[in-house]
């Protein structure tokens, strides 16, 4: 068909919801054939007076029938001819389910299969209830039927929670590669994440830290997961901000604690950017606010466009600026990044953001490194554990002058 399978079927389920109240067919067949071998005899008139000498046409049926569709591709990019008035002209979202819509769509999947004991407390269905944000109820029910295949798969009759975070690992971030990376390279990945588990903890007021890993899955090396602990679908520029610190967070502490980056940065590096991208172009924000102390012979504004020039500078060094797929295949972040007057104020979001990671990591080394280390012990961290650590890490956000020649990363 040279690709058009998917056009025939649009038509053929058009026609059949245009011709669905249609008379049934053989009383619209026998009506038609019958007024026409009335017309051909000549015998018999049309009409007679004001009254028909033909049959009445066929009425349609009687049935109430209605078209109800579902699928997972936005309502703006299907056929208009389908989402019209008169064929599908409601529109219902369905949102995934909240905290407690969770907790009641584990009472009903876990109860199915045979699991510990300890899943059924409180504390820990709230646990799993939280690290469960945003999954659907097929995939509530996925975790708990893969968690029980690895409980068999490792000779025990019921999973726990430790086959459950597996089975949630699996789902989200593929399945775990076995190899074993040489001790520099496990430090340098869990510093790496450290960074990010650090930045998100502090700057990430909304969220919560679910999952700290240094084991490879589908081709990332490692990955720090924070979730929101409510349903949100708006943010400030200070929250829009807090996400690029949390991204830069572990580029941050690589150089810090190595005085270079990996090119593990890469992933980080592509979706900062694409962020400070559609916040200047699409929600007309700038940097955060701070203050310039004047240097000699300055006026207060010299002084504001100059940190904003040292930020440019240092967010041009970390702007992806390769082409391809990913976000960069979309016209808003290309014509952001191409347009003169809006690039540098996407620099200078990049650069404030990695000023704030790179501060924040400096001022609590020892406590990034104690996260680190518990990583490349345990290779991954769930939930309350997860949260136990970073809480007793007691990282604070430190105060930065940015008058002190110090707070300015220099590698």
């Amino acid at each position: 068909m040279g690709g058009g399978g998917g056009g025939l079927a649009l038509n053929q389920l058009l026609v059949v919801m245009d011709g669905i109240d249609n008379p049934p067919f053989f009383k619209k067949f026998f009506t038609n054939k019958m007024n026409t071998l009335l017309d051909g005899i000549y015998i018999v008139p049309r009409r007679i007076g004001g009254k028909s000498l033909r049959i009445a046409a066929a009425r349609p049926r009687k049935e109430q029938i209605y078209f109800i569709g579902a699928t997972n591709v936005p309502v703006d990019r299907l056929d208009p001819a389908l989402t019209r008035p008169g064929r599908m002209g409601r529109h219902v979202w369905f949102r995934t389910p909240t905290k407690q819509d969770r907790l009641d769509i584990l009472e009903l999947y876990i109860g199915k299969v045979a699991h510990s004991p300890e899943l059924d407390t409180e504390h820990r269905r709230e646990e799993i209830a939280r690290v469960t944000n945003g999954y659907s109820p097929a995939m509530i029910e996925q975790v708990t039927s893969m968690a029980l295949t690895i409980a068999h798969h490792a000779g025990h009759e019921a999973f726990d929670w430790d086959d459950l975070v597996d089975a949630m690992t699996t789902l989200e971030a593929g399945t775990a590669v076995g190899v074993e990376y040489v001790p520099e390279e496990s430090r340098a990945v869990a510093i790496h994440e450290a960074g990010h588990a650090a930045a998100g903890h502090v700057y990430l007021k909304g969220a919560e830290s679910t999952r700290l890993s240094i084991r490879m899955r589908g081709g990332s090396l490692g990955h720090h997961q924070a979730l929101e602990k409510e349903e949100r679908f708006s943010r400030f520029r200070s929250e829009e901000f807090a996400r690029l610190v949390w991204a830069l967070g572990a580029m941050a502490a690589e150089r810090v604690f190595y005085g270079e980056n990996s090119n593990g940065v890469g992933g980080d590096v592509a979706s900062a950017t694409a962020q400070a991208a559609y916040m200047v172009g699409a929600s007309a924000m700038g940097p955060q606010p701070f203050e310039a102390t004047p240097a000699d012979g300055e006026t207060a504004e010299d002084a504001r466009e100059r940190i904003l020039r040292r930020f440019e500078g240092i967010g041009y060094q970390i702007m992806n600026r390769t082409s391809g797929g990913g976000p960069f295949s979309e016209n808003p972040v290309a014509s952001v990044l191409g347009d003169g007057n809006k690039r540098p104020i996407v620099a200078q979001l990049l650069g404030q953001a990695y000023v704030a990671a790179h501060n924040l990591v400096l001022a609590n080394r020892e406590s990034v490194e104690h996260i680190a280390e518990v990583l490349q012990a345990r290779r991954e961290l769930f939930g309350d554990e997860l949260l136990s650590l970073l809480q007793e890490a007691k990282i604070e956000i430190p105060e930065v002058d940015l008058a002190d020649e110090g707070a300015w990363p220099t590698a």
